[in-house]
């Protein structure tokens, strides 16, 4: 088997503890390896992986030259030049815009896979010369070769504000089978997400304020909360609504990632009560949806971007208008009684993910969306010079 060939994976802002779903995409590939390029490295790097902060690379004019007018240095082409790569892959449209001008200049396709935010924030979406990326996210949409929404929510976003339907192939998320898999079942409801408008805890909170002693007997663990004193004033408030409410909840802080597999492993119950925030920030398709599936989870959830794209309404879950705390607190009445129910659901739900979200399908999926990137670029290049 011959070497895999080189793809530069471009992240800004290099394995951030909250997205590491991005490294685990490269998972199956066989055919490509991935480089990791960026300007910031914000956690260990995977074992076995190689990644390159591209700052020290930069001409005069530092990464802001790259940044702000895509200036690519001398020693910042030949270094990358060297590692013969065939394509570039961004993940983030920030990410993207920043990684157009290496594309034009190392003349390499580009793939750019977006995740939620960064096609539906206002911040994202207006026009602005004032942010690289909008000024410079027509162009980026025009030139790109691939351009791969995390859901189909997130494609009819990008669709309406002027992206290439023709460009886009909706790539879902995805999470490890071997990694997420039902435990021994407890009467336990989990929550995990950051305590943020767009993570809908609000809601929730206010659904279990209305079950109160309905809960009895079952365990509310609530995830990714902050310690007293480092919260903002929206989570604050919660937390005081929590207290003023005699609601019992276990309250587990962050979770690492890798520490997850085990809560959603005892979980009957997943709640994921996801919406638009005023900001316009939405979810593409929360992972915690899918792992907390293939563990075996029932769901209740909204009717929230990608959500209604993995979560089957009286299959594999309930599902509820965004905000709504009434049917929320209702549908997870149904579950608390009904346990027979909520368990098919969590059968039903690991059989779904496993067809259609399965970690190690969707990266070969991804390996082999960039190798035809490649080949086509190949071609074309051979055309031209014929």
């Amino acid at each position: 088997m011959s070497e895999p060939r080189t793809v530069l994976a471009y992240c800004d802002k290099m394995f951030t503890a909250s997205e590491s779903f991005i490294p685990r995409g490269y998972s199956a590939f066989e055919r490509l390896r991935p480089i990791y390029i960026g300007h910031t490295i914000n956690g260990p790097v995977p074992n076995g992986a190689e990644a390159i902060d591209l700052t020290p690379l930069h001409g005069p004019f530092g990464a802001a030259g790259f940044k702000q007018i895509g200036l690519v240095s001398r020693r910042l082409e030949e270094t990358l030049r060297a590692l013969n790569p065939i394509a570039i892959h961004a993940s983030f449209g920030k990410s993207g815009a920043y990684a157009l001008p290496l594309a034009e200049r190392l003349n390499l396709p580009l793939a750019v896979t977006y995740y939620g935010g960064d096609a539906t924030k206002k911040s994202n979406t207006k026009d602005s010369l004032l942010r690289v990326y909008n000024r410079r996210r027509q162009r980026l949409w025009d030139e790109a070769d691939l351009i791969l929404p995390c859901s189909d929510f997130i494609r009819r976003e990008l669709l309406a504000k002027g992206a290439p339907d023709e460009k886009m192939v909706v790539h879902h998320n995805t999470a490890d089978p071997e990694k997420f898999r039902p435990g021994e079942k407890q009467n336990l409801l989990v929550f995990a997400g950051r305590w943020s408008p767009k993570k809908g805890i609000d809601t929730l909170i206010e659904a279990l304020t209305q079950l109160g002693p309905e809960l009895n007997g079952w365990t509310v663990r609530l995830c990714g909360n902050k310690a007293e004193g480092e919260r903002d004033p929206f989570e604050q408030g919660l937390h005081d609504q929590l207290s003023a409410s005699g609601v019992q909840v276990e309250l587990a802080g962050w979770v690492p990632a890798d520490d997850m597999p085990k809560h959603w492993a005892a979980a009957k119950i997943a709640c994921v009560p996801s919406k638009r925030a005023p900001s316009g920030d939405a979810e593409g398709l929360p992972l915690v949806c899918i792992e907390a599936m293939l563990s075996g989870c029932a769901i209740a959830a909204t009717r929230h971007s990608g959500i209604v794209e993995c979560v089957s309404d009286g299959e594999t879950g309930y599902l509820c208008d965004e905000g709504d705390a009434d049917t929320l607190a209702a549908n997870l009445r149904k579950m608390l009684i009904d346990a027979e129910a909520t368990a098919r659901m969590g059968e039903a739900g690991r059989l779904r993910a496993l067809k259609d979200f399965n970690l190690q399908t969707q990266s070969r999926k991804l390996e082999d969306h960039l190798s035809r990137l490649a080949e086509r670029k190949i071609s074309s290049t051979s055309s031209s010079r014929s």
